[in-house]
């Protein structure tokens, strides 16, 4: 996957010219992995499939003879959907793997159980070529236009000493702009979600997401608080920020 985020470089040979963004993403950016599986499972439909034709004249359908590719795809978008709507983190996550596997080795002798897959009522899960296309393509489009598209339309910019949250096109909507002098500024990554920051993510590959949590300290007393979730790659706009802004920024990476 591409990276959709990324820390810019310095915008002139002035100093303190730099400018560091960094995007958050919606949950739908977890998303990738269920409009790529469908593809690999209407790739298995198109060359292992069978043709079944239902009523008189009708167009022949590709089915997979394998209940076990229906029922894989089903089990991958569920989880996503969990996933993605539930943030499972440190024991909580233990907890949530444990049960998901719990769920798919009890899904499994359930659907070894001899004749309960042979006799009615058949509990069989089939999806045909058609399904997996059309669902797929249509993500896969969805996806695309908020992950490169509708999220880069805000995004935090670190500049000099200056914070601010940017909106494009949000004045038209009617948005302030909001920006801080900062003193100081505290920003704290967070991947512990198991789920989504390390597998959906591909963490375990040096990719992988995180939760941005941010303090700054700004002139005249007082502070702001905020949390930017789901950046991409995260570490790289963190030593950006680090090095750009030096004793006035502390980063936990």
């Amino acid at each position: 996957m591409v990276s959709p985020d990324q820390a810019t470089g310095p915008a002139s040979t002035a100093p303190g010219s730099q400018e560091i963004r960094i995007y958050a993403h919606s949950p739908i950016i977890y998303w990738w992995v269920v409009w790529a599986y469908g593809f690999v499972c209407a790739g298995l439909t198109y060359v292992q499939g069978d043709r079944l034709t239902i009523g008189e004249g009708a167009k022949p359908l590709f089915i997979h003879p394998s209940p076990w590719v229906g029922l894989s795809f089903t089990l991958l978008l569920l989880l996503v959907i969990v996933a993605t709507s539930v943030r499972a983190r440190g024991v909580h996550a233990l907890l949530l793997l444990l049960l998901l596997g719990g769920a798919a080795v009890a899904t499994y002798f359930v659907m070894t159980m001899p004749g309960l897959w042979t006799t009615p009522p058949s509990l069989l899960l089939h999806m045909n070529l058609a399904f997996y296309l059309l669902l797929s393509t249509v993500l896969f489009v969805v996806w695309f236009v908020i992950v490169f598209i509708v999220d880069r339309l805000s995004y935090w910019r670190v500049r000099g000493t200056q914070v601010e949250h940017v909106h494009l096109f949000g004045a038209a909507l009617g948005r302030a702009p909001e920006s801080w002098s900062a003193l100081h500024v505290r920003l704290t990554r967070y991947s512990d979600d198991i789920i989504a920051h390390k597998i959906l993510a591909l963490g375990f590959l040096g990719l992988g997401t995180s939760d941005i949590e941010a303090k700054v300290s700004i002139f005249g007393g007082g502070h702001e608080q905020f949390r930017i979730e789901n950046v991409w790659k995260a570490a790289r706009p963190l030593r950006a920020v680090q090095a750009a802004m030096g004793q006035k920024a502390t980063v936990v990476i």
